[in-house]
């Protein structure tokens, strides 16, 4: 017992460590292990009498308590709500988890004092899965979640104790990860994730990036606006991007896949489609092969009603 225990706590570090340089650019190692360690195997309590804002489920525990495993989101009243859930994002992975029978159930938390504002945002989204509203952070004060954002995202076993912190649905290595626990896959996790992460940036290069922010000025509500991002490869290596991750649901991201040989360029588009007024500031990072391993990108603006 005391063995596999060891081994899920070796599991998580290495993963949150390895994902986790997708989520920030500067998250210290020590930061995570410090919060990995606290949370491994702890019971998330789940509170009664909340509020469920979508298919009218009431019992929250009984509903869980029928799959495997359960992730369980949690979104506090920092920041746009609707933007930190990442319901685009969940939406594809709930539909991907039918499609591969994962044995897995979902609940979402959300903190959260103007509900009406967020309800309009799940209509627009189409997102009917259920929502807990937890006006009064009852979840957090039983919890005590760590601060950052990055980590309120949490796969739990039956008992609702913790087998994986981190967000499968803001890191591709992450969703492996995630993909490999549900399913029960035998081969040594940690292992493969350590090869991995050896042959991801073996040949770092160098970019010219021509502007990190990009302002789009005022612009209607009605509108989808674009911002082109340019980069050119000036190291000796191939410039890979990996994969580009939004901090909100309502800006997506294109870009080229295939390696950018030296002296070549790219452009990262990134769409904006707003949902509420007034002034607004949207980050992007760009996971790949610099020395850093990721860069940031900005794009700010005002949306209108004309």
């Amino acid at each position: 017992m005391e063995k596999n225990k060891k081994r899920n706590w070796v599991t998580i570090i290495s993963s949150i460590i390895f994902c986790g340089v997708i989520i920030s650019c500067s998250t210290s190692n020590n930061e995570m292990k410090t919060i990995v360690e606290e949370w491994m195997a702890k019971e998330i309590i789940i509170p009664q009498n909340l509020t469920v804002k979508s298919l009218g489920i009431n019992i929250i525990d009984k509903k869980m308590q029928r799959h495997r495993y359960n992730i369980l989101v949690y979104v506090d009243s920092v920041g746009c709500t609707s933007c930190n859930l990442g319901l685009t994002e969940w939406k594809a992975y709930i539909e991907k988890s039918k499609l591969k029978a994962y044995n897995v159930g979902f609940l979402f938390v959300v903190q959260s004092n103007n509900y009406t504002e967020f309800e309009q945002q799940l209509k627009c989204k189409q997102f009917s899965y259920p929502i807990i509203y937890d006006p009064h952070g009852t979840f957090n004060k039983l919890n005590k979640f760590p601060k950052e954002n990055k980590y309120h995202t949490f796969l739990l076993d039956k008992k609702n104790k913790v087998v994986l912190i981190g967000s499968p649905v803001k890191s591709e290595n992450m969703y492996k990860l995630y993909d490999e626990v549900i399913r029960g896959k035998k081969r040594d996790i940690v292992q493969s994730n350590n090869i991995e992460k050896k042959n991801s940036f073996v040949n770092k290069t160098t970019v010219k990036l021509e502007n990190e922010s990009l302002n789009l000025g005022k612009f209607s509500i009605k509108s989808i606006k674009q911002a082109s991002f340019k980069f050119t490869n000036t190291g000796k290596h191939p410039f890979i991007i990996q994969s580009v991750i939004m901090s909100c649901g309502c800006t997506v991201a294109k870009y080229d896949k295939r390696p950018i040989p030296h002296g070549d360029t790219t452009i990262v588009v990134v769409e904006y489609k707003p949902y509420s007024l007034g002034y607004f500031t949207k980050m992007a990072i760009v996971n790949c092969n610099v020395e850093n391993k990721c860069m940031k990108l900005k794009i700010s603006g005002e949306v209108v009603k004309k």
